[in-house]
């Protein structure tokens, strides 16, 4: 799988809001100036996470939309894209539907 860009919020911890356009900005609450774009790919590693390690850490996972041939959803966690599938990430890469992702970023331009 190739790398590929999209935008986000740096909020001084993680990037947030990925795909964020600078006229949707205001209604999240983001200043358009904090918009960065990225240039992100499958990471190496694609072992999920230890469930309650105690530390949230940064560890971005998107959704590869099978259909639309590119990454639809990025969070800082495994556990907040698995929330956007009622029945779960493995059942849903079980139908078919796409592939979720460990992602790492390659390069952040300002």
């Amino acid at each position: 799988m190739k790398e590929f860009k999209t935008t986000a919020v740096w909020n001084e911890k993680y990037y947030h809001h990925f795909g964020i356009y600078t006229s949707l900005a205001s209604i999240y609450g983001d200043d358009p100036a904090d918009i960065q774009t990225l240039t992100m790919k499958p990471a190496k590693d694609q072992s999920l996470p230890q469930k309650d390690s105690g530390d949230i850490e940064v560890d971005y996972w998107g959704w590869y939309d099978a259909k639309r041939d590119e990454f639809t959803m990025i969070y800082a966690q495994r556990f907040l894209l698995d929330m956007c599938f009622p029945a779960g990430i493995k059942e849903t890469e079980n139908g078919g539907g796409g592939k979720a992702y460990r992602l790492e970023i390659v390069n952040a331009e300002e």
